[in-house]
């Protein structure tokens, strides 16, 4: 399950970015690489390799979630095409990918696995936010999903701001992007809090069982 969780998570993530056009995953000058990706069936030394020749964890990551559906494992060999066609659309389709299928597919599975932890989930939201799990759950009855609440969880911790405000912001059509530059925030920053509170996330439901 852990496998599984961690995968979504991080597809999760990336489909967010991509849909709002907003953040980008950058690579950190000096990349040291922990358990958190373990999942990627890459080793650390593997990714800082092809991080040495130029290319950035952010293209590194997206070249092997196009490996993992494709009959091409050769993540370098992948990353290679992308530099030469500048589009990952057109990087996918060259191996046999459909990109906005397989977008589709993991949108769906962790919706599902969403939904299948939805308590858990709003209970650890409440407590990291310090809201009441009634607050959560009325958060979710105005149009914002948990996908959402954990992202706008993470800018309200980084930025120093309440919540409730980030949901306003995003009701009155605000994007991510919109709302992390108005708050000054790094996009770095945000991202790796969001991961921080999907491992949270996991921790709480893994215990709980």
């Amino acid at each position: 399950m852990k496998k599984y969780f961690l995968s979504v998570c991080v597809l999760s993530i990336s489909l967010f970015f991509n849909s709002f056009h907003t953040l980008n995953v950058y690579a950190h000058p000096h990349p040291q690489l922990d358990e958190k990706h373990k999942h990627l069936h890459m080793s650390d030394q593997e990714i800082n390799d092809l991080i040495k020749k130029g290319y950035t964890r952010h293209e590194v990551f997206r070249a092997y979630f196009i490996s993992k559906h494709s009959n091409e494992k050769n993540v370098e060999k992948i990353l290679k095409v992308y530099r030469e066609k500048q589009s990952w659309k057109e990087t996918a389709k060259q191996f046999g990918v459909d990109l906005e299928k397989v977008k589709k597919e993991h949108l769906k599975k962790h919706k599902e696995f969403y939904e299948k932890n939805k308590a858990q989930i709003i209970n650890y939201l409440a407590t990291y936010t310090g809201k009441s799990t009634a607050s959560i759950e009325q958060y979710l009855k105005e149009d914002v999903d948990l996908h959402f609440l954990i992202f706008a969880a993470a800018i309200s911790k980084k930025g120093n701001m309440d919540i409730s405000k980030i949901i306003q912001d995003k009701k009155s059509g605000k994007s991510i992007k919109e709302i992390t530059e108005s708050a000054k925030l790094d996009p770095k920053s945000v991202f790796h809090e969001v991961k921080n509170i999907q491992h949270g996330i996991f921790e709480a439901i893994k215990n709980k069982k």
